[in-house]
């Protein structure tokens, strides 16, 4: 069963009383203000307790001591054969938790019991600082994942058919929010598992041309606009930086420029556009990976592939009044007689020469062209994800670098609120103006080199390369996700789709 037919639900029925639910998980965070550690007591706890009590089962309180649950981030307990059914309790730490955590914490439970087929699965949202929308996008999140496998996967994964999610008598939305947040939630998670599947898709099957079919997948199931270009001699006139790049490749698999829009009915009142870095495969051209750094390089498209979940999430809940164009400058690096080489000087859509000090440095050679045309369809603000620099994933861990010009740290700021809204782990690096200083070029014939001088701040100035394409007016916010694109397995964890859709739908600055 695709993971995106989990049919989803709000219920103002009392936990526990619809005798078909197979499972209840209740998310537990802990007491701060008792003096001994215990977990936080909750309506959905004083159930459980009431239910235990009448069914001839364990008192809670004594059952939680005996355990030593404590409602501890990491925490879970599972009971299997309660009066109340199967239920899980999983600890996510204080009332305060980040939105990653609740979900991070939830799918590793879900995987500790193992459940292969689940019909209806009940959820209470804890009262969490972080809203009834974030928290119900973080549960639904941990069940898409624990029900997610690849296209590829030689066996079938979990099922869960229903999941309900009691939000709890506390909660003041309205009916038409809570179906506007099941929309958006069922949007998000299926954005996201598209872009897992992109970055999952093996080396050897994985092309151009698989960004190309899914763009028009986008076209045909969603409805948005699809523009493609394959002729390599336009892309060598109008991108000639993005075809440095693909000249390693021209006969065994040339560029795609492609461009998925969406524009809805009526008054466009904003317009937006995003830019994902598409380098399908990165050998490092002629200066090529050494050791194991060249595997995972299936994932070095991972920007692009958010971009595409994001699209597909856009194109599905419809906004009004927002326009969104997303750019790909679609390419692997490769290596054959015509490749990129180390000291060449090329040119740029925006009109900049470039010195390639490296031929691994490919991916800001890709988006500084993207970026320029992207400018030319005048939106308010241009959004760049991409896997691009090691110095991130250095810098901030399994997360995403979020940088921007010192003068548009509001539209910064506006992105990381919708990282921290759906859970995507996010941390600010600034850009300063010594990061434009470091990548001038000293020769007479460039303007900027591709690769920063020394061994610090290569993430800032790898984002500054890629600000050159716009001009310094237009607000440029830049993710660089190599550091959570995938998780210690290898596996893709679909980063930065689901916070692209709520920037844009909740948290563009007015």
């Amino acid at each position: 069963m695709p993971v995106n037919s989990i049919e989803l639900s709000f219920s103002e029925t009392p936990i526990f009383s619809d005798t078909a639910v197979v499972l209840t998980v209740i998310p537990c965070t802990t007491d701060s203000d008792a003096k001994e550690s215990s977990v936080f007591q909750t309506p959905a706890l004083q159930a459980l307790a009431e239910k235990l009590t009448a069914g001839g089962g364990r008192n809670l309180d004594e059952l939680l001591k005996d355990e030593a649950f404590t409602g501890k981030h990491g925490q879970t307990l599972y009971l299997p054969d309660s009066p109340a059914g199967r239920v899980l309790l999983a600890g996510v730490g204080s009332t305060g938790v980040a939105v990653h955590r609740l979900e991070s914490t939830l799918t590793k439970s879900l995987a500790r019991i193992n459940l292969k087929e689940l019909d209806l699965v009940a959820a209470v949202l804890p009262t969490l600082d972080c809203g009834l929308a974030s928290t119900a996008l973080a549960v639904s999140g941990a069940f898409y994942q624990h029900c997610y496998r690849s296209k590829e996967s030689r066996s079938a994964g979990p099922v869960l058919h229903r999941l309900t999610l009691h939000a709890g008598a506390t909660d003041q939305s309205t009916p038409e929010d809570m179906n506007r947040i099941l929309s958006e939630v069922q949007a998000m998670c299926a954005g996201r598992a598209l872009t897992m599947d992109l970055v999952n898709t093996p080396s050897n099957i994985k092309r151009t041309a698989t960004l190309v079919e899914q763009a028009q997948q986008l076209g045909e199931n969603q409805g948005l606009s699809i523009e493609i270009v394959d002729d390599v001699a336009w892309i060598e006139e109008h991108m000639p930086c993005f075809f440095s790049v693909a000249r390693g490749s021209v006969e065994s698999d040339p560029p795609k420029w492609i461009r998925v829009s969406y524009r809805p009915e009526g008054e466009v009142k904003r317009k937006i556009a995003v830019v994902g870095k598409a380098v399908i495969f990165d050998t490092g051209g002629y200066q090529v990976k050494p050791g194991d750094f060249m595997n995972t390089m299936k994932a070095d498209m991972a920007g692009s592939a958010a971009v595409f979940g994001a699209m597909q999430a856009i194109g599905e809940l419809k906004p009004q009044g927002l326009e969104v164009q997303a750019f790909f400058a679609a390419t692997p690096n490769m290596i054959d007689s015509r490749a990129m080489l180390p000291d060449s000087i090329v040119d740029t859509t925006c009109g900049k020469k470039v010195e390639i000090r490296h031929t691994d440095a490919e991916g800001r050679l890709t988006l500084i062209d993207a970026v320029a045309l992207a400018e030319r369809e005048e939106p308010e603000a241009i959004v760049t994800v991409a896997t691009l620099t090691g110095a991130a994933s250095r810098a901030v861990g399994m997360g995403m670098a979020l940088m921007s010009r010192p003068e548009h740290t509001g539209w910064r700021s506006a992105m990381e609120a919708a990282a921290h809204a759906t859970g995507d782990r996010v941390q600010v690096l600034d850009v300063m103006e010594e990061d434009f200083d470091n990548i001038k070029s000293k020769l007479d014939s460039a303007d900027i080199r591709n690769t920063n001088r020394g061994k610090s701040r290569g993430a800032q100035t790898a984002a500054a390369f890629v600000m050159h394409g716009a001009a310094a007016s237009m607000p440029l916010v830049h993710l660089d996700i190599a550091g959570g694109d995938m998780s210690d397995d290898e596996k893709a964890t679909g980063i930065a789709a689901k916070c692209i859709v709520q920037f844009l739908l909740h948290h563009l600055p007015a």
